[in-house]
């Protein structure tokens, strides 16, 4: 089964540069017409107020995306390895990540859940030794894809015998 969110993560990123032509642009009409008299007239705002309102709109959406980690994720548990590969939407040097674990070797996972993100840590066992992979989000994926992910990891853990 693959999972992956590349449409959620085009849809976001459009979102961004859409946003950001739109605040541009209402800048430009604000100073460069006389729609201040009708924005005081009916809704009591300067052009500065008007101004202040889209910015801080557009940096609330943006940095939303910055703080919950949203990410592009891809699952496959094709072949002989299940592999999670995944790169925040971060504006500047995303890292990317990719986790190759042997079907067998796939010990457990676990969801760390905070108020406004959702994390996934997964375990490798090798022989005695359980090996801890750093925590990737899931905040790009829709709920039906995250339901499929955990019955799918649910199949592969193993369970303690000691």
């Amino acid at each position: 089964m693959k999972i992956q969110n590349e449409g959620t993560v085009v849809r976001i990123q459009v979102l961004k540069s859409l946003f950001a032509i739109i605040l541009l642009s209402c800048i430009g009409i604000l100073y460069t017409t006389n729609i201040e008299l009708y924005s005081l007239k009916y809704f009591g705002l300067s052009n500065l107020g008007i101004i202040l309102i889209l910015i801080v709109a557009y940096f609330v959406f943006y940095f939303y995306h910055l703080i919950v980690k949203t990410s592009y994720f891809f699952f496959s548990d094709e072949g002989f390895k299940i592999i999670f590969r995944f790169y925040p939407l971060r504006p500047i040097n995303p890292k990317k990540s990719s986790i190759e674990i042997p079907k067998n070797q796939f010990y457990k996972y676990s969801i760390i859940k905070t108020l406004i993100r959702n994390e996934v840590v997964v375990y490798q066992k090798n022989g005695k030794q359980i090996s801890k992979y750093p925590p990737f989000s899931l905040k790009g994926l829709k709920k039906d894809q995250r339901t499929k992910l955990f019955q799918t990891l649910n199949s592969y853990v193993q369970e303690d015998i000691t």
